[in-house]
């Protein structure tokens, strides 16, 4: 959390420099070093960023307010890489409707949830979410849904350092398109950006280690866990995108799907790896 306090400007100016590099990977520090001049004072401050956007900040007094701070940084990063990196207009103005998902890999190209047992393998490249509450998923009313993390960046740091310690083995990260209706993970944030939920998810393609078994979803794979061969899967599929996001969820929205519901799992108990749920309940 960054400190509110006018007297805490040095540990705010600290943890917004530290969030930014999260999210675009370490490599822009000039970036960083206008959101900590942001941070200085209460004052008003003008943020004029390397891609030509300009950004107004006002210090917080309100946790909502140093929330919707933190949100715009974040916004800001994201869509500067998107268009540093040559995406289509059409991915940037739906920037939060793909993702990023980790998988456990059975020896066979199975892909399964990390976190529970639910009995069965996603067989399908669509994959859709079902609520035992009677909601409609996404619902504000409950937390189901299929998440995911908008940015690659922020997604694998946190894989590579918080959770494997650089050590994927035996693990699919996959990359895809959210469908249906998409909200906020209403736990909060906990990857240096906050994840979306969404009750169907369409995967596009995905990473696998060197050594890993080939998976067995028809769609694009790549073998080594790196930023490179990241922003190639999404490339590849971007080049031959539709030119609006209606004409995708056309794509996918008929497609057989794998169907999981919350009352599949069988210790929905919070663990540390719920951080990377696929389902979760109240």
């Amino acid at each position: 959390m960054i400190p509110k306090k006018k007297d805490d400007a040095a540990s705010r100016a600290q943890a917004l420099a530290d969030m930014t590099r999260l999210l675009d990977g370490g490599r822009t520090h000039e970036r960083a070093a206008l959101a900590r001049d942001a941070q200085r004072s209460n004052r008003t401050k003008t943020l004029h960023t390397p891609s030509g956007a300009v950004i107004t900040i006002v210090e917080p007094e309100t946790e909502e307010e140093i929330e919707r701070d933190r949100e715009e940084i974040r916004d800001l990063m994201i869509r500067s890489d998107l268009i540093r990196l040559g995406f289509s207009a059409m991915r940037v103005s739906n920037r939060y409707r793909f993702g990023w998902r980790l998988w456990q890999l059975a020896a066979a190209g199975g892909l399964r949830s990390p976190m529970f047992d639910t009995g069965r393998a996603v067989d399908h490249p669509s994959i859709v979410a079902d609520c035992p509450h009677g909601h409609e998923v996404p619902s504000a009313a409950c937390r189901c849904g299929i998440y995911f993390v908008p940015h690659w960046f922020p997604f694998n740091r946190f894989v590579e350092d918080r959770l494997f310690d650089g050590d994927c083995t035996n693990y699919a990260l996959t990359w895809g398109v959210a469908v249906g209706g998409v909200d906020v993970d209403p736990s909060g944030d906990r990857w240096g950006i906050r994840p979306r939920r969404t009750g169907r998810f369409r995967i596009l393609g995905g990473l696998i280690p060197e050594d890993a078994p080939q998976p067995s979803l028809p769609v694009p794979w790549r073998r080594g866990v790196t930023d490179r061969n990241a922003v190639a899967v999404e490339k590849l599929w971007d080049l031959g995108a539709p030119n609006n996001f209606h004409d995708v969820v056309a794509r996918y929205q008929g497609e057989e799907a794998t169907s999981f519901n919350a009352d599949d799992v069988e210790d929905p108990e919070v663990t540390a790896w719920q951080i990377l749920r696929r389902l979760d309940h109240q």
